[in-house]
């Protein structure tokens, strides 16, 4: 996995699937029958109640076991994916980022929120976000080696630059922008978490955002701003448009005025 590049997450989450798996069975993955698999998959679902999205997940990383390291694909070749859930992201207004900020547990973290908006980050990015992939000057991140092992650039907002600036002199990190417990070292998953759900809980809030949640919120406003889907779809680094296009129907959602016919409008 890691000589194809697979990120941290994603070998984590295989490696765990085949944790669980053993471990339910009590016994080798190529001892298993296709029954068995099922058993496992209906155990995931029954009972220790996890979603679709994380079952599909750990089939995914069981397909690539029997594939790559048994040969014995056809020992899952016919187990189907369960159904992807659809569902409409939760968006944060204006008002709700602002609360979130201003609750912050201290500057730091309140810059890291502002970024992860500001430029539809993932937490995997802002982590990994070194200074020097800070474009100033032409006011864009670079990102570097993202999810699918691609490279992007997005926006770095103009308003952010003198608050980034300031904290580089308070702060001094050194190669990421927000370090570790040493400087040097990437901030790590577990306190971007906590730090968001710090600001979450303070800020009274009582809907249920997540860090995600801020990247969707960056997708959704650009959209209501009236910029093109295809330029959105660049800076969040989709690589199929109609993955951007579920802000659509977000934005359509939000909207105050009703829809009009073309109809109506002939009989005007």
């Amino acid at each position: 996995m890691e000589v194809e590049h697979f990120s941290n997450s994603s070998i984590a989450n295989y490696m765990r699937s085949t944790k669980l798996l053993c471990t339910f069975s009590g016994k080798l993955p190529d001892e298993l029958s296709e029954m068995e698999i099922y058993e496992f998959l209906l155990h995931l679902k029954n009972d220790l109640k996890l979603s679709r999205s994380t079952i599909r997940n750990y089939l995914q990383g069981l397909r690539f076991m029997y594939k790559s390291i048994y040969k014995r694909i056809d020992i899952i070749a016919d187990v189907p994916y369960p159904k992807a859930t659809k569902f409409l992201p939760l968006i944060p207004t204006g008002k709700e980022l602002l609360q979130l900020f201003n609750a912050a547990k201290s500057p730091k973290h309140r810059l890291l929120l502002k970024v992860i908006y500001s430029a539809g980050l993932r937490k995997s990015e802002i982590i990994n976000l070194k200074i020097e992939h800070l474009d100033f000057k032409n006011h864009r991140i670079y990102i570097k080696d993202s999810k699918g092992n691609k490279d992007r650039y997005t926006v770095l907002a103009q308003s952010l630059i003198p608050e980034i600036q300031q904290y580089l002199q308070q702060f001094q990190p050194k190669e990421y922008l927000f370090n570790g417990r040493y400087k040097g070292k990437p901030y790590s998953d577990e306190a971007v978490k906590w730090g968001f759900q710090y600001a979450l809980d303070r800020s009274g809030i009582e809907k249920h955002f997540t860090p995600h949640s801020l990247r969707h919120a960056f997708a959704s406003h650009l959209l209501a701003m009236g910029v093109d889907i295809v330029s959105i779809q660049k800076m969040m680094g989709h690589d199929d448009i109609r993955t951007t296009m579920v802000y659509l129907h977000i934005n359509n959602n939000l909207k105050s005025n009703p829809l009009v016919s073309p109809l109506d409008r002939l009989q005007k």
